[in-house]
Parts: structure tokens; sequence; C-alpha cells
């Protein structure tokens, strides 16, 4: 068939998120193109089912009030594929759209779509490969398209419809393109990398791959004056950097500049792949290569700060750890994340909130009045009393005190939307994911970061051997390798590990400024992701060294 006379439905979808199994449609908007000309239109709003989350709102100005009353996906879906037809289905990332419209119809009993479909998203990467972004803003703009209602549903597919124009228009003339069957067959046409490339990439392949181990590392590709462009981790050195030898042109546009310029490659080995996820941050911050997006520098990464070194203890935010006697509780994810799960301490917990200056006054202040205060500067609660206080706020911190908090912020969220006050229902629901999350995550330490102490074994890589991680104040100490259930042979090396790491205190006082902290952070992180293969055996200040190894001889076993 010719182009010219076929039929494309250019649709666009707005979600309540990025998962199509969890998030849910709240607009679809799509138009028909005929030719060179829309010749039809179609939107409309969808209830979720399910809160719109307040970044979604920002972002589209589509709101949970918008959608009260709106039909729900079952209904709306059997007319929109009514006037999709027989048509050429065409989306900006069609994955994207096409993932949740098949998720949606799943949900209902109805069979997925499948249409002949195309990608513009893919014919800009083929066609405007100079162009540094392919988004859609950045075709309308270089087109001098506008947007009416940009991230609205109609308002995107009426704009991608227009640059699909474009991009029929540039094919007839470039390629003399007629027909649709080869119009399709291009949006999956190679990338042809540049003249002199393919040669380097070969022999990199044939000569340089072959020597890298199959061992956890990082890996430093270099490009001209020997200079480190892009730095990167794995737990297979060998695979990892194969894959970017094959099959080139499924790589994206920026992963296929980076293997243009790869001059020459450098790999170092590490005993686990925690120790190359550390090694990889610390290179990207030091040597800032310039294939590297993330990563690049510090951020600030705050704590929660209990004052146990006190007698009536306060919580406060702090982005760096001293060895005081306080506690330190993180790090979060940023000012935002540690500010909630700060108020959500002194909300439902009775902890002073006052400085030291205040409190050393002993004068009744307004935290008092509002009950979120149990004055113990004026004596209205006893250091014991305020002690148990204390321990629950310790329990809430490491995950172990959640029910009751969740609990109320459930019934908060329900009560806003009883009133239809759907914005404040949606931050309370926001609240709660976060704090299931962040505390999801501390109950994998289940400890302050200076009191953590512990031996991880690690059974996620399949290569015969365990990782055996020794964590110091928060941090990575050493990893030792040893097979498998290992023979009595091991019991040795792994009990000189124990007694290198646990016999003798640090030398001078603990410090933790951004670098550590990004080890503390990495640390964690990789113990929450790898929570289901790796156990840890935590370490206390009053174990003997003998006990403790004899509880890691036995998890070896």
């Amino acid at each position: 068939m010719n182009i010219a006379d076929t039929s494309f439905v250019v649709v666009d979808t707005e979600t309540t998120g990025t998962s199509a199994s969890n998030n849910r449609i709240i607009e679809i908007g799509a138009v028909r193109i005929v030719g060179d000309e829309i010749v039809d239109e179609f939107s409309q709003l969808i209830h979720p089912g399910q809160l719109i989350p307040s970044y979604i709102t920002r972002l589209t100005q589509i709101t949970n009030g918008m959608v009260y009353g709106m039909p729900k996906a079952e209904e709306v879906l059997p007319v929109f594929t009514e006037f999709l037809g027989d048509s050429i289905l065409v989306a900006h990332n069609l994955s994207f759209d096409m993932g949740f419209l098949n998720a949606e119809l799943h949900r209902a009993g109805q069979p997925a779509i499948d249409n002949t479909s195309l990608c513009t998203l893919r014919l800009a990467r083929r066609l405007l490969k100079g162009l540094r972004s392919k988004g859609l803003t950045s075709l309308a703009a270089f087109y001098g398209i506008h947007i009416k209602g940009r991230h609205r549903a109609l308002g995107d597919a009426l704009a991608t419809a227009r640059v699909l124009i474009r991009f029929l228009n540039q094919l007839a003339d470039e390629k003399d393109m007629r027909r649709t069957e080869d119009l399709i067959k291009f949006q999956f046409t190679s990338y042809a990398p540049k003249k002199g490339t393919r040669k380097r990439l070969v022999e990199l392949r044939d000569t340089c791959v072959p020597n890298i181990p199959a061992k956890p590392g990082v890996y430093l590709f270099k490009g001209k004056r020997d200079q480190v462009i892009y730095v990167g981790k794995a737990k297979s050195l060998n695979s990892r950097v194969r894959s970017y030898f094959t099959s080139i042109e499924a790589h994206s546009s920026h992963t296929r500049k980076l293997i243009e310029h790869i001059q020459a490659i450098e790999w170092k080995e590490m005993d686990s792949e925690l120790e190359a996820l550390i090694e990889e941050s610390r290179l990207i911050k030091e040597l800032k290569p310039r294939y590297n997006r993330a990563q690049k520098k510090y951020r600030n990464r705050p704590f929660i700060r209990l004052s146990v070194q006190e007698t009536f203890p306060a919580a406060t935010l702090t982005s760096y750890i001293v060895e005081d006697g306080a506690e330190y509780f993180g790090p979060l994810g940023s000012k935002r994340q540690g500010a909630i799960v700060l108020d959500l301490i002194n909300r439902f917990f009775l902890l002073r909130e006052c400085g030291e200056s205040t409190f050393n006054k002993g004068e009744k202040c307004l935290y008092m009045d509002i009950r979120r205060c149990p004055a113990p500067c004026i004596e209205g609660i006893s250091p014991d009393d305020y002690g148990e206080e204390v321990a629950r706020v310790r329990d809430f911190l490491i995950g172990a005190e959640l029910g009751d908090i969740l609990e109320r912020l459930q019934v908060d969220m329900v009560s806003a939307s009883v009133e239809m006050d759907y914005e404040l229902a949606a931050s309370y629901r926001d609240m709660s994911e976060l704090v299931s999350a962040l505390m999801a995550r501390q109950e994998c330490i289940a400890s302050p970061v200076l009191q953590h102490n512990a031996v991880v074994v690690d059974r996620s890589v399949d290569d015969g051997n365990w990782r055996l991680l020794f964590i110091r104040h928060g941090r990575l100490l050493e990893t030792v390798v040893v097979p498998a259930r290992p023979t009595g042979l091991y019991r040795p090396e792994v009990s000189e590990a124990i007694h290198r790491s646990f016999l003798h205190e640090h030398e001078g006082q603990i410090r933790y400024f951004k670098a550590e902290i990004e080890e503390v952070r990495l640390l964690a992180h990789w113990l929450y992701v790898h929570r289901e293969k790796a156990v840890k055996i935590d370490y206390k200040a009053d174990d003997l060294l003998e006990d403790f190894e004899q509880v890691v001889w036995n998890e070896l076993q």
C-alpha cells in the first residue's frame, strides 16, 4: 500500500506513573492522518481507580477532581480500539504507550492491540542524527510546531502527528520512499558507524575483550590522548564489556556515540560487585568522564541524628557524621525526604523539638501547648519514660515500628478522600509510600550507621564462590572470597578476617563527609537490592569473637 493512501492513528497517553503494571491511564488522545492531513480526533479523560500523584498533576495539570466521575479504562478502550480500526498505530516512544494500552486491555479481559505500529522516536533517531535530543519538545521546536496543551494527550498526539507528516515528506524527498511496507522496515534499520569505526571495534572485540576476566570489577573506556571517557562496573567484566560490541545498532544513540570514540579499554578486578560499585562511584567523581551522565558530583544526603548522649534527646537533620555519641540513621535521598521523616517523628512521637538554648531556659513553649512535646525542660516527663519514647523512635528509624504510623496515614488519606480533598489525600499517600520504601531499606541495616558492624554472606554471583563482606561502622572494610560451602581449610582465613575487622577499635575519631557518606549510601542500597541472596550477620560490641566466628561459619555450612 502507498503511504499516501494509508491511515495512521497517532496516540498519546497520560498516566499516573511509568509502570504499566502498577500505574494507570488517565487520558487518551489520538488523531487520524490520511495522506498529509489530520482527518479525525479522539480524546477522553479516564478515571484511573487510584489517586493521581502530585508530580503528575504538576506535569499534566490533570487533577483528581477532573477524572472524578469519568469512565474507567474498560469502558473507554473499546471505543478507542474502534476508532483505531485497522490503521497503523503511531506514537512517540511507542513501547510506553503500547505497554499501557495493552496492560489496561489485559486487566479488562480484552485482546491486546496487534495493529502494525510505527514509532516516531525511532524515525527521529534515523532521520535527525545530528539533533541532540529526540524528545517531542525538541522535535516540535526544530520544525517550528506549536504544541497547544503540552503533556495533555490530545495536544501531544497532534504535535506527534505533525512531526510524522514532516518525516513522511522527508522520506519521500530524500529516499523516494512511497510504500508503507518500506516505512515500517525503515524504523528498524541499523545505525551505520562512522568510516573507520568498524575496523577499530572489530580489533577491540577480537584482541582485547577475550583477555578481560569474567570477574567483578570496573572498566574504563579511553578515547583519544588516553583520556578516560566512560567508567562502568560489572559483576562479570567480560560479559559487560562484550555487550558493547554486539548488536551495536540496538544501543541508544548516547551509547553508540560512546562506542564510536573508544580507542582502548582498561579494567580493574575487584573481589565483589559491591567493591566495584564503590570504586566506580569514586572514579566517576574523580575523572568526570565525558559519557558518564550520573554520579559526577557528591550530593548532600541528610541523616536523622538522635542525640542519645543527652538525657532528653532530640531528633534533627544533619549532612555529616561525627563520632559524638549521637546515633545517625540514613542516609536519606534528599533534604525533602529528610524533612518528611523528621516531620513524622515530631508528629507521631513525643520528643522535644526545641533547640538547646530554648530547652535550657526551662520555660513553656508552643510545642508543649499543642501537645507535641512532653515538656522535659519543666519536669513534665521522667528520663525513664522519655527514654521509652526514644526507643520507639529508634525502632521506627530502623524500620521495626511502622504499623501504627502507616495505619494513621491511611486513615488520614481515606478521610481526605471522603472530603474530596484529593490533593491532601495524595500527599498522605505519597508520604506513606515514601516512608514504607525508606524504612524497608533501613530494615536491611537495622542499626545506626556507626553501630553497623556485620559480616554479609553474598551468594548473588553464580561463579561457584561466595563473598564475605566485612562491614565496620557502616562502610565496607574488606571482602573475602571463599568457595560455596567452604571446607574447614578456609576456616583460618575467615577467622583472621573477623579478627582484623572487629578485634581492634579504629584509630582517631570517625568523621564521615561526602565521600564516606556516598560509601554508606551505596552499601545500604546494595544490601536492599540483594536482600534475598545476601545474609547479614550482625556483630555487637559485647559479642565474643570466637562465638561470632562460630555463627558465621555455621552460616557458611
